[in-house]
């Protein structure tokens, strides 16, 4: 008889745990969060910028600091955020990571401001219900519920950081905006929506372990993203054969103007017709630093990875010749002027 009852605790126990792991369903996660949205609302802001476009953010501190994404400001000539209330303020970027798509702007408020406290020491784990605060569909600071996918999702080259993936419903305009667990405490800000395997995700980027950053931006730090200034093609099997190459290493197909690999002399693809054919000029991108590459993702992100400044050693193969050049990497050539 004893057994019989374990039994049926392991069988309550397991039912228990199946239903635990269902998830909520939409009105069970909007009931469990609507408080949160209500009581974030007088810090949540709209975003507008010149030339003319919308995102969201919102305050951090008494002081009228910002937290948005970085993409919502990036080359804008002026700035002002718009609160609940209606309120418009001046504002400008004091810092930001291009890495993390982060950016804080001061506000130029008249008292004290509502802000959101930061949750930088616990995760959003699969299946938390989470709400998102944006402008996007022209709503005003709306509110926006749905559900973690993963806290660990890839979108590389579009995010060059890990991203949080949920279910919420965004859209452009939600940029920016403040994710908040039920807590009350803002996880992660908004930085991207896509469709990459046909399913509807939003992207939002983590504020796990963050504090030293955060407080590097608010004292004015501002990390570009490094390049070398290329246009890289994977040498595939067609390539390979039309180019009379190994398939190894990284194309060189193109070079952006201004950038280090421009200044250092390295060629794009370039072809020549003489007597009739053609005649093909490029470098190839053995290694950097001396590490081996043979796809475009893998050289890219070795080098997102470093801060611009540093120095990266190419190793190219340029006709029958194998040389290296060394390039202080440097931000986006295209942005500069």
């Amino acid at each position: 008889m004893r057994r019989g009852w374990i039994w049926i605790a392991v069988l309550l126990a397991a039912l228990a745990a199946v239903i635990q792991a269902q998830p909520l369903r939409p009105a069970e996660v909007r009931a469990a969060l609507e408080p949160v949205y209500n009581r974030a609302l007088p810090a949540a802001l709209r975003i507008e910028t010149i030339p003319e476009g919308t995102g969201s953010g919102f305050f951090i501190s008494p002081s009228g600091l910002v937290l948005t994404a970085y993409h919502v400001v990036e080359g804008s000539r002026s700035l002002r955020v718009v609160n609940a209330r209606r309120e418009a303020f001046p504002a400008e970027l004091v810092g930001y990571d291009e890495f993390r798509d982060l950016a804080v702007l001061r506000t130029q408020v008249r008292e004290a401001v509502p802000f959101l406290p930061l949750e930088t020491a616990i995760s959003p784990r699969p299946g938390e219900p989470l709400l998102a605060i944006g402008n996007s569909r022209g709503e005003f600071i709306a509110p926006r519920y749905g559900l973690v996918n993963t806290v660990e999702r890839d979108i590389f080259p579009f995010f060059n950081s890990i991203a949080i993936s949920t279910n919420i419903p965004l859209a452009p305009g939600d940029s920016g905006g403040p994710v908040l667990n039920q807590a009350g405490r803002v996880v992660a800000v908004v930085v991207a929506i896509g469709q990459p395997n046909g399913v509807f995700e939003s992207f939002l980027s983590p504020l796990l372990g963050l504090d030293e950053l955060l407080t590097q931006l608010q004292a004015g730090r501002r990390r570009d993203v490094p390049y070398i200034g290329v246009q890289l093609s994977q040498i595939d099997d067609e390539t390979a054969a039309l180019l009379g190459i190994p398939k190894q290493g990284v194309l060189i197909r193109g070079l952006l103007r201004g950038g280090a690999a421009e200044r250092a002399g390295l060629r794009g693809l370039v072809v020549r017709r003489e007597n009739g054919r053609d005649f093909y000029e490029f470098d190839v991108i053995l290694e950097a630093d001396g590490r081996p590459f043979n796809d475009v993702t893998s050289l890219q992100r070795y080098i997102r990875s470093k801060e611009v400044g540093d120095s990266v050693t190419l190793t190219v193969r340029r006709g029958n010749q194998t040389f290296r050049v060394e390039l202080r990497l440097t931000p986006n050539p295209l942005r500069s002027g």
